[in-house]
């Protein structure tokens, strides 16, 4: 299985065509409309110099998009903005954390849509956090210093490719 780092188009892209050829995949999310977004706050230890927002769109369970958004995108297109750290997503990825808990701890916070509309759209962005996984994932504290250094250069590269 080949690895691919967190918030990078490479996780996205495999993400997004694992899902699309699942069919269990889309049938767990047949009930799900909505377009969900996550802001990744920057890190800069973690190769993370400024803020990322990535986000996946769905239509009644198909994918429409699964995609990376400037700051006016997700909020222009977007029902839901949720940002945390890279260190709570990591431990939502990684089942280490409730997203539930995390959301009514302020852990994650919701820029757009509220608490009460986010935990009826809790079992489905548990699934979505299962698709996003399905690949080997690796974040930016489990890289060598060498893997780190060419991490940064791809989120500045990313970063200036998405700027308005």
């Amino acid at each position: 299985m080949t690895t691919h780092q967190f918030c990078t188009p490479e996780w996205l892209e495999e993400s997004a065509r694992i899902y699309r050829a699942s069919p269990d995949a889309k049938n767990k999310l047949k009930k799900l409309t909505a377009k969900i977004c996550c802001r990744v706050k920057s890190n800069p230890d973690w190769g993370i110099g400024e803020d990322i927002i990535f986000g996946a769109f769905f239509d009644k369970g198909d994918l429409r998009t699964l995609n990376f958004f400037t700051e006016g995108e997700a909020f222009q297109e977007a029902d839901y903005l949720m940002t945390a750290t890279p260190e709570t997503w990591k431990n939502i990825l990684r089942k280490n954390s409730d997203f539930v808990t995390d959301v009514m701890l302020g852990k994650i916070n919701l820029e757009l849509g509220t608490k009460v509309s986010m935990i009826d759209l809790a079992p489905h962005v548990n699934n979505i956090f299962d698709f996003l996984t399905q690949v080997d994932l690796q974040f930016p504290d489990e890289m060598s210093e060498d893997e780190l250094i060419s991490y940064r250069s791809k989120m500045e590269t990313l970063r200036r490719e998405r700027s308005p």
